[in-house]
């Protein structure tokens, strides 16, 4: 979302850290004057509730607040990058209840792992979960021998084998969580990837997953905590099964121990 071009509001909807207030939101609830928010973003959408694929009396409902969640649930990650020329960025939304927490919350209940797999891949409709853990691939992970790069991460990608992804220079098992489908989704865009930059950014862009090009001390103070909180969610609800070799010489420590910050305070930002 931080890639759209930004439009200055009026300075009375801002407040004192240039974030939009709740009640500002609220005023902007009509098809003629449409704000609604996405990831943390306050979007001006009027110029796309005409060509909303779902029709205008389905968005109408969630114009002046929060539909970030209901985004999720009916959109692909692709129709957003598809509309930005129909929407424009007005600032980010007061924080009430914790750094993009609504993400985290989804993440929350990962899924029993089911029933066993096979290594061979089936066509793309025949894994609504993914490939899932059984002995014969934990015997494969054993000879990781819990050292992984980029190129041999990429195999572990939900079809072939169970989903891996790396997260701050750790490598983590979402395979059981029925949030991450191969297919769609966040499985889609980061199976068998680096999230690094991608989570601490809040970005659906394919290529925003595998970014080394940055670094963490550059992070802005937002996206340190939602990276934090990332880490801090990840490592709490699935096992690490190795670590990522091109960023074993990064230092975590900050964003580790702001993780553990949050786990003190039972927040996830």
């Amino acid at each position: 979302m931080g890639n759209l071009a930004g439009r200055t509001s009026s300075e009375g909807s801002r407040g004192s850290d240039g974030s939009i207030s709740v009640e500002e939101l609220q005023k902007h609830n009509t098809k003629d004057d449409a704000w609604m928010v996405l990831f943390g973003e306050v979007l001006d959408v009027t110029k796309f509730i005409p060509i909303h694929p779902g029709g205008t009396d389905t968005i109408d409902m969630y114009l002046g607040k929060d539909a970030t969640e209901e985004w999720v649930e009916i959109h692909s990650p692709e129709t957003l990058e598809k509309n930005l020329q129909h929407i424009t960025k007005i600032g980010k939304i007061e924080a009430r209840r914790g750094l993009m927490s609504w993400l985290y919350e989804r993440f929350a209940a990962p899924k029993s792992a089911g029933a066993s797999a096979t290594p061979s891949a089936p066509a793309d409709d025949d894994w609504p979960q993914g490939t899932q853990f059984t002995a014969a691939f934990e015997e494969e992970l054993k000879k990781e021998e819990g050292h992984f790069s980029l190129e041999t991460l990429k195999r572990w990608n939900g079809k072939e084998r169970p989903m891996l992804i790396a997260l701050c220079g750790i490598v983590i098992d979402v395979s059981p969580s029925e949030n991450f489908i191969p297919t769609h989704g966040y499985g889609k865009l980061w199976a068998g990837k680096d999230c690094t930059w991608a989570m601490a950014t809040v970005s659906l862009k394919a290529e925003d997953a595998n970014r080394l090009d940055f670094k963490l001390e550059e992070l802005e103070e937002l996206q340190f905590k939602s990276l934090a909180g990332w880490y801090k969610h990840f490592t709490e609800k699935y096992r690490q099964v190795g670590t990522l070799q091109e960023l074993k010489d990064w230092d975590f420590s900050n964003i580790i121990a702001e993780a553990k910050e949050m786990q003190k305070k039972g927040s996830y930002a």
